[in-house]
């Protein structure tokens, strides 16, 4: 019998955006679960859902008959991660566990759904000790193991956190061999003509933008030895021939020294490859880009957020709009392309703030621009600030990706057609910036984008309305 049924709850098929973008990447944090746990003797099975259905997994819980289900959880994922919870518990499954930012923070929901054990860190050490216990001694004395959150007489239990793994480079590399790697290659393939691996180099992040969660990783730093990184660069290359690869830090350049350390490792071992990475306006210069480049990167992202300062104060972003202005400038000028991660809603965000950044993204011409609306996550001071605002029983779903959900300064509606506005005219002005211009295309787009401003400024005027009503002369009153 398996020991346990490592799984996700994201299904392409329900993702309308991802199905317009199209670029799956496997789930990395399961795999690394899957590789440690076979390591240390385990029978592990996984069940990767990306390009599968609720049924799917049905049939997988039957066939390999685990006595453990554990579900990595997020928030768009919540509600799928109950549905496969109650569907393990229906097919004879003794103890489902969740791990991921979303189950800690809303325990009860997740217990109140058929899961029985949520991981609050690092999940490798914790369930090498958690699953013999369960085994072994089920749910008995559970207080013993770090780092889990249990229900136990109708209390809930957190124990301490356990220690986060320090040296990075004693975990096995994620176990691709479990997936079926063609499938995302031929999906990158059918839409962008070539295909696309992960890796990742670090856990953690040391700095505390107040909408990001840090649940999971905590705010220390931990990072693989550069030769480590370049080991499995070059074990990728050969196993699987991709076109390009995404080194999903959420940070790349945080340790100077180790940046040049593996542009050091990748061009002594002629391992380079074209990736693409994400990192922070204030922790690059010329220098760093220009290694970055000579090891393969094609395409830096960063999280701009904004082109009003006055918002990125309000994120405790730490950063300044004339940094993201001169990190796109140099970026370019080395031959990279420069990508933007554009946050709207935020609050106090207002339609000024909106065209400030518009101007500023026509203004620093961004190869690339991603857009998505500001969304609470319990545990944040984001969510701390408009906690009282939260709307009920509203989620962040695949489904819904853009919906604002909590009572904003504006009605989700606004921000529909804010989103429409910012996309439409910043491809407008790329447009009018080619050589060989798309008249016709942009005349439709132009319309668009008139469209989009006028919702803007009638949903916003209403709302303006409705919450600041004007005062009726006593004559008025009784009209």
């Amino acid at each position: 019998m398996t020991d346990i049924l490592l799984g996700h709850a994201y299904f392409l098929k329900y993702d309308i955006i991802e199905r317009r973008v199209m670029k799956p990447y496997p789930p990395l944090g399961i795999l690394y679960l899957s590789a440690y746990l076979k390591r240390s003797g385990f029978s592990v099975e996984v069940f990767d859902s990306t390009f599968h259905d609720f049924g799917d997994f049905e049939a997988t819980v039957k066939r390999f008959r685990p006595r453990i289900v554990g579900l990595y959880a997020n928030i768009i994922t919540r509600e799928n991660v109950f549905r496969l919870a109650h569907i393990a518990k229906a097919n004879g499954v003794e103890f489902v566990l969740a791990g991921g930012p979303d189950a800690s923070d809303w325990c009860e929901q997740y217990f109140e759904n058929g899961v029985d054990i949520i991981g609050t860190n690092e999940g490798e050490l914790t369930l090498q000790e958690l699953i013999p216990w369960l085994q072994q001694k089920g749910m008995d004395g559970l207080e013993r193991i770090r780092g889990i959150i249990f229900k136990k007489n109708g209390r809930v239990h957190r124990t301490p956190p356990r220690p986060a793994i320090t040296d990075l480079d004693a975990l096995p590399w994620p176990d691709r061999d479990v997936l079926n790697l063609d499938e995302y290659f031929k999906a990158w393939k059918s839409h962008h003509g070539e295909s696309s691996v992960s890796l990742i180099t670090a856990r953690g992040c040391p700095f505390h933008c107040a909408w990001c969660s840090s649940e999971v990783f905590g705010h220390t730093h931990r990072q693989r030895s550069a030769k480590d990184v370049v080991d499995e660069i070059l074990m990728l290359k050969k196993k699987y021939n991709p076109d390009i690869m995404w080194i999903s830090d959420d940070v790349l350049t945080i340790n100077r020294k180790w940046t040049y350390e593996f542009v050091r490792e990748v061009k002594a071992r002629n391992a380079q490859h074209p990736y693409e990475c994400l990192t922070r306006v204030d922790l690059i210069d010329y220098d760093i880009l220009k290694g970055l480049r000579e090891t393969g990167c094609f395409r830096i992202w960063y999280g701009a957020e904004s082109g009003s300062q006055k918002i990125l104060d309000g994120m405790r972003k730490g950063t300044k709009v004339e940094q993201v202005r001169e990190a796109a400038r140099m970026t370019q000028e080395l031959g990279m392309q420069a990508g933007f991660f554009i946050l709207l809603g935020y609050p106090d965000e207002t339609t000024a703030d909106i065209r400030m950044t518009i101007d500023f993204l026509k203004d620093t011409h961004p190869d690339v621009v991603g857009t998505s609306v500001a969304f609470p996550i319990k545990g944040t001071e984001f969510y701390e600030r408009v906690e009282s605002r939260i709307i009920p029983d509203e989620n962040w779903s695949s489904r819904n990706q853009n919906k604002l959900l909590f009572n904003g300064k504006y009605p989700r509606l606004y921000y529909w057609f804010a989103a429409r506005w910012l996309v439409k005219e910043v491809n407008i002005d790329r447009m009018w910036r080619m050589q060989k211009r798309p008249y016709l295309k942009i005349l439709i787009e132009t319309a668009k984008v008139t469209v989009a401003r006028v919702g803007v400024a009638l949903v916003g005027a209403a709302s303006f309305y409705r919450t600041h009503p004007r005062k009726l002369a006593p004559s008025q009153r009784h009209a």
